[in-house]
């Protein structure tokens, strides 16, 4: 975060995208008393002063009282200059996400008595890091905006998806030529919903069978508007416009014999997002035992979130419908549907997807209709999310395994914490091998270096496949 102090109407801040589930700029504002006190420095010179004034009296000194003189007018200046105590202060933080979730703008206005002249601001953002930032009124003289509203604006980037704190303040203020200072107040908590990027995707894999009622792909079923099944003799229901006459013509033995083009019926695709949103672990193998501070890089939970709305916003696009299940035990679902209004309520839903404490140790599957392409979204570091994978596959659905783990650091681990590693990863290893034997596509979210892009290894998955 890069602050930069503005006067009054600084820099303007765009407007953030609409369709987003944190649409358009929000403001947070407190209103508060503040409790003022004379500073140190002055109480210490009204002293200096009387204790001048009683040498004077007592040693008969003029020179001293000459000394005291200006220490007493500098008092009763302040004095007189004090700020009413009785007058609030009111704290304002605008908040404008970026398009792209990487940062989100901030804009802190600060509405002050008039004998407010400055004010210290202590800002803790979302990317760990704390700003001590000094406001003079002063700067606001002679500009377009009423004085008494000095302000400031910059960006926070923003390294992870979801619910979370973006802007904490604690602020206090000078006034009165530095008679006064009032003690620190909280300012405005500000949290937002960051919803996850969204990676663009071209070609997705297809369910084995599309049962769908119409759509952009072909199925089994007799239909219009799909590829050619064959010539039959017309039929009830049967539209004249598909009447071929050359066959007809050729083929026909009876007066009356009309021969018509049939066809296989488009269909759309229905598509079940599963996402194991019961833990979030980061690069750093030191802290998946939850010990540790936040992470500066994206966790798995993320790269969940950001795989989990890059595949329903391309299905959806396509024209196929998309639902949502989650493994926390929270009861979010979402039924497929698609649409634009199903692709907002399918982006807060993934958005807000977070653990809720201890890992759900029993879980039951969730139904899922048939015919349908289901994608788990899991790191894979236990059986649940596993079993439930080779579950759907052998009852016939096609199955993609979406692996969210980041790339794993252990620089900073112990030797202990090294070998618990390669055991984790081993057993890891072994249950995904034991998805790909059962008729599992796994694809790497985040894949190692020199292995192919999240979008080409849904490509290679995108090809034809013989039916079963």
């Amino acid at each position: 975060m890069t602050p930069a102090q503005s006067r009054d109407g600084g820099g303007t801040v765009p407007p953030s995208d609409p369709a987003q589930p944190d649409p358009g700029p929000r403001s947070d504002a407190t209103s508060v008393v503040p409790r003022w006190s004379v500073t140190p420095g002055i109480a210490y010179g009204a002293a200096a002063a009387v204790l001048l004034a009683g040498l004077a009296l007592v040693l008969g000194r003029a020179e001293l009282a000459l000394v005291a003189a200006p220490l007493f007018f500098a008092v009763a200046l302040g004095y007189d200059r004090r700020p009413n105590r009785f007058a609030p202060v009111s704290v304002r933080t605008v908040l404008d996400p970026d398009q792209d979730a990487t940062g989100v703008r901030y804009r802190v206005t600060i509405d002050a008595p008039p004998e407010v002249e400055a004010v210290s601001l202590m800002m803790f953002a979302a990317d760990h890091s704390v700003h001590r930032v000094a406001v003079d009124r002063r700067t606001a003289a002679g500009t377009d905006r009423a004085p008494g509203a000095p302000s400031l604006s910059g960006r926070i980037p923003v390294a992870h998806s979801g619910p979370q704190e973006i802007l904490r303040l604690h602020y206090s203020l000078l006034a009165g030529a530095g008679i006064a200072l009032s003690s620190p107040d909280d300012g405005p908590e500000s949290t937002r919903l960051i919803p996850p990027p969204r990676l663009r995707i071209e070609n997705l894999p297809m369910p084995l069978r599309v049962v769908g009622i119409t759509g952009a792909h072909g199925s089994a079923t007799p239909g219009d508007g799909g590829e050619f099944r064959d010539v039959a003799l017309f039929a009830p229901g049967d539209r004249l416009r598909r009447i071929d006459w050359k066959v007809t013509a050729r083929r026909a033995q009876l007066p009356g014999d009309l021969y018509v083009r049939r066809s296989f019926s488009t269909a759309d695709a229905l598509v079940m997002l599963v996402v194991d949103d019961r833990d979030e672990l980061g690069s750093d193998v030191t802290s998946w035992t939850g010990t540790e501070g936040g992470t500066p890089t994206a966790t798995s939970l993320d790269l969940a979130r950001e795989a989990a709305l890059s595949l329903a916003s391309a299905y959806i696009d396509a024209g196929d419908r998309v639902g949502f299940r989650d493994l926390a035990g929270t009861a979010r679902s979402v039924e497929p549907g698609g649409g634009t209004r199903h692709l907002d309520r399918l982006r807060s839903t993934i958005a807000t997807a977070a653990p809720t404490g201890d890992p759900v140790k029993s879980v039951r599957t969730p139904v899922v209709p048939s015919s349908a392409v289901v994608v788990v979204v899991s790191t894979f570091l236990d059986d649940l999310a596993a079993t439930m994978a080779i579950t759907w596959a052998s009852t016939g659905h096609r199955v993609v395994a979406i692996d969210v783990l980041p790339q794993p650091e252990v620089k900073h681990a112990t030797r202990e914490e090294q070998t618990a590693f390669r055991l984790v990863m081993l057993e890891r290893n072994d249950r995904i091998d034991g998805m790909t034997a059962a008729g599992v596509e796994p694809v790497r979210w985040q894949p190692l270096p020199g292995d192919p892009v999240p979008a080409v290894q849904l490509r290679m998955l995108s090809r034809p496949r013989r039916r079963r």
